[in-house]
């Protein structure tokens, strides 16, 4: 009798055994979803902007910041915190001291000065924008106006002839985003001389109107036209090059050096000028740390794309001639802002190079 109970009580047992083992894993992968879901939600999103209310980016933040909250599920808008730095440094540098905390809190929106004061060695910044993670980048494109004597003397300037004379290019300063128009006119052997103090356009333009500067650097503005500009643009100035999106009409950079040299360009400065102009084009970069977990990175970059489908900041885009892309297609974009070591190191030497003469206002060595 007693070992018929104990038989019949095991059986039981095996019985219910197997039904807890049946529904358990049911509940832990429930348990899993639930806790899947929850890693993947935003707490506190927080936005530092590169600039001030009136600068480029301070000026998108509020439409980013809301347009960002519908997809990261959290009351619009996120939170903003303007840094008042003229070129972003600032802002990036603060990005920095929060990175090390990567919980997927906190982005960045800066321009793209930021990251040619990273290239170029600027003593100020204490930030690696290879640690980004792009959510949105927005370029423009840039484009290089000169006399038109000296677009027509590019091969006799480069056979010898008239060395003697510098290109004097309109620039903020020298390593600021004319950076691109000051290294590429190097590369092409026109021995360029930045003339800083130009920050507008219609600064720039003046002086090269005038006769005080020989080159100026273009990107559009809200309103502008830039097929317009450089059609209606006074007599004897045509454009020399252009980088980012492409301009009806005008030569890229590898072109123009085609023309200028007979063979396409390459090296280590030539690499540097690609990461450089790609900067100078990047209007606007929207990123997280590198290290932020990657379900917090999936979430900030579906909510990028949904962002840029929002009407009020495609409206404001195309006020601005922005190209905008978004989520994983925006790595590349940014990617190409990153030269390799070598020509990094080689962009350096030859700003600290000219730097020298540049103070003395002399012309620019090539190397």
């Amino acid at each position: 009798m007693t070992g018929k109970k104990t038989t019949r009580r095991s059986f039981l047992s095996a019985v219910v055994a197997t039904n807890l083992a049946t529904i358990l894993p049911a509940y832990a992968w429930e348990d899993d979803e639930r806790s899947v879901s929850t890693s993947s939600l935003i707490d506190s999103p927080r936005l530092i902007v590169g600039g001030g209310p009136d600068s480029l980016p301070g000026q998108v933040a509020p439409m980013v910041a809301t347009a960002l909250a519908t997809g990261l599920n959290t009351p619009p808008p996120i939170a903003v915190h303007y840094d008042m730095g003229r070129d972003g440094v600032t802002a990036a540098n603060l990005f920095d001291n929060v990175s090390p905390e990567a919980d997927g809190g906190t982005a960045i929106l800066a321009p793209g000065a930021a990251l040619i004061a990273s290239l170029s060695g600027d003593a100020r910044v204490h930030f690696d924008f290879s640690r980004w993670a792009a959510l949105i980048v927005a370029r423009r494109p840039v484009v290089t106006l000169a006399r038109a004597e000296l677009h027509r003397t590019i091969r006799s300037r480069l056979s010898g002839l008239f060395h003697d004379r510098p290109v004097r290019l309109a620039v903020s300063h020298p390593t600021g985003v004319e950076l691109s128009s000051l290294l590429g006119l190097s590369l092409l052997g026109l021995h360029p001389l930045p003339v800083a103090g130009y920050a507008s356009k219609a600064e720039a333009m003046e002086a090269l109107k005038s006769g005080q500067v020989d080159a100026v650097q273009l990107t559009p503005g809200p309103g502008d036209d830039l097929a317009a500009d450089i059609a209606t643009a006074p007599e004897g100035i045509k454009p020399i090059f252009c980088s980012g999106p492409t301009v009806a009409n005008v030569p890229g950079f590898e072109a123009t050096y085609l023309m200028a040299r007979g063979h396409a360009p390459a090296g280590a400065l030539f690499e540097a000028w690609r990461a450089v102009s790609s900067a100078a084009a990047s209007a606007l970069v929207l990123a997280l740390p590198m290290l932020t977990p990657p379900l917090a990175i999936a979430r900030w970059r579906h909510a990028s794309q949904e962002a840029i489908l929002d009407s009020a900041l495609r409206s404001w885009n195309d006020t601005q001639h922005l190209t905008v892309v978004a989520g994983a297609d925006a790595a590349p974009l940014l990617n190409q802002c990153m030269p390799e070591l070598t020509s990094l190191l080689a962009l350096r030497r030859w700003i600290n190079n000219n730097q020298p003469r540049w103070r003395q206002g002399q012309e620019t060595r090539p190397t």
